[in-house]
């Protein structure tokens, strides 16, 4: 369990803090372990960075895939995307904090981006899952004729998730509960039949 103690709590501090400000001792404290704790594990800070960049990569994809698998609405999918954050709340919670992480994943990604060789190979892997599935779900949905047939399913699903995923770049102002369900009323309002 220590291995993923200590994967969990540099994430927690590389969200918190930024990779760069993050000492291998911040995260042994953070454990409660000596440094030479994270060494059996880990060769290095980098080594870290990347298991828990593919830890949290593989635990969001296991959440999406959840959430997408259910026998849930599309109305309902946004109301949990945007409204509730559940992917926020969830990434709090395997965290062990409090505090919802509003990610703006075109932003905070950038520096990990350039560290970790593959990752950005494995989130278009996700986000390429991620929009199948979702087309599914629009497909189900138009045949039971609740949301629009507008031609292509696979391009209104990548243009809905790209609109879950890039309100968070706007800022602060677009975080609000009232805006983010005013976000998905207007998605909805927008495809439903």
């Amino acid at each position: 369990m220590t291995k993923e103690n200590i994967i969990i709590a540099s994430l927690r501090l590389f969200l918190m803090k930024g990779y760069a400000a993050v000492s291998l001792m911040d995260v042994a404290k953070e454990v409660g372990i000596t440094k030479g704790g994270i060494y059996h594990y880990f060769s290095s800070k980098e080594e870290l960075l990347n298991v828990a960049i593919y830890f949290f990569l593989d635990r969001f994809e296991e959440k999406y895939m959840s959430l997408l698998t259910k026998n849930e609405s599309i109305q309902a999918i946004l109301e949990c995307l945007l409204v509730k954050q559940e992917q926020e709340t969830y990434v709090a919670a395997l965290l062990g904090t409090e505090e919802k992480f509003n990610i703006d994943y075109a932003h905070s990604g950038i520096e990990i981006v350039r560290k970790i060789p593959g990752v950005l190979a494995r989130m278009e892997q996700i986000n390429a899952a991620v929009c199948e599935l979702f087309t599914k779900k629009i497909e189900q949905a138009i045949q039971a004729g609740q949301v629009k047939d507008c031609g292509d399913s696979y391009a209104s699903a990548a243009s809905i998730l790209s609109m879950i995923q890039g309100y968070k770049s706007l800022g602060e102002q677009f975080q609000t509960e009232a805006m983010r369900k005013r976000l998905a009323d207007t998605i909805w309002q927008s495809i439903k039949k």
